[in-house]
């Protein structure tokens, strides 16, 4: 099974976001089920049943030793990559305890074959795939709050069309006083 920890809008902000890309955010590729919008914190990779296991269970103990902790992202730019041509939308300012959640988790993953990634964590949610070509510049750029609460651990399942995130685990996110 090939897994990956993400964090998924709520029902709201997924309808926003899928409003904004309808509206604006058009481009020539395949666009996203609104079902598959998420935020990826740590790609893992192939897992065994055993493997997921032992994954699930070290964050239940790192989740009761350490604080994960909820929060939210302002989702505010739009984004281009070509090479896996994908159109994103994303944060002009990633909070610091989203990308020290998305490291810690990169290194859980690490003993049951997760590659650490070199490069710098951008969290994004993905709008469209296989864009031939840069879309336009929007005339209105995004301005959605994602509010985040749970840590999903979701399975990639390949389907006929698309590709269908399933949640495998979940966690509650900690709350911090202000």
């Amino acid at each position: 099974m090939r897994v990956f920890f993400g964090i998924e809008p709520d029902p709201n902000t997924r309808q926003g976001i899928l409003d904004w890309r309808d509206r604006y955010g058009l481009a020539d590729g395949r666009p996203v089920p609104p079902a598959n919008f998420h935020i990826t914190l740590a790609f893992i990779g192939d897992v065994s049943t055993r493997q997921l296991e032992r994954l699930c269970d070290t964050v239940d103990a790192r989740q009761s030793g350490e604080t994960f902790a909820a929060g939210s992202i302002e989702l505010d730019r739009v984004g281009f990559w070509p090479g896996p041509d994908i159109y994103w939308m994303g944060a002009s300012q990633s909070p610091p305890p989203l990308g020290d959640l998305a490291r810690n988790l990169q290194h859980i993953g690490g003993p049951v074959g997760a590659r650490l990634k070199r490069r710098a964590f951008t969290p994004h949610v993905t709008l469209y795939r296989n864009c031939s070509s840069p879309p336009p510049a929007p005339v209105v750029a995004p301005d959605i709050r994602l509010d985040y609460q749970y840590l999903t651990l979701f399975e990639s399942q390949p389907g006929r069309k698309n590709v269908r995130y399933e949640p495998v685990a979940q966690w509650p996110l900690r709350h911090h006083a202000r």
